[in-house]
């Protein structure tokens, strides 16, 4: 039990990071392409607070992970077509979208396994 609040807790607190430097991010450096960055730092913010009252853990937790999954994979192509998105905050921001979607796996895992037994 004390495993999944601390797995918990460390999605709330990754979802949160991720959130600030996406606004970060669409402040200082996205230029054109902010408002698309607030809408996801928002969105992880949005996420974290879900995840943090345990509302739905099953769904937010998959969800969270998808959506981290399919943010990779736009920043992946994007990245690998026009070369943007590749400074030192789009990496960090990356390095911790990773973190969380091994976070989310685990504590869908545990969660489904506590079910179970």
């Amino acid at each position: 039990m004390m495993r999944m609040k601390l797995l918990r807790w460390t999605g709330v607190v990754l979802l949160l990071a991720t959130g600030i430097l996406d606004f970060y991010y669409g402040n200082s450096f996205a230029g054109f392409y902010e408002n698309l960055w607030y809408v996801m730092g928002g969105i992880y913010i949005f996420a974290a607070i879900v995840i943090a009252a345990n509302i739905e853990p099953h769904f937010s937790q998959l969800t969270v992970f998808a959506y981290t999954l399919f943010l990779w994979s736009v920043w992946a192509t994007v990245a690998l077509e026009t070369g943007t998105g590749l400074d030192a905050v789009a990496y960090a921001d990356k390095a911790i979208e990773a973190i969380l979607a091994v976070n989310m796996v685990l504590l869908f895992r545990n969660s489904r396994a506590g079910l179970i037994v």
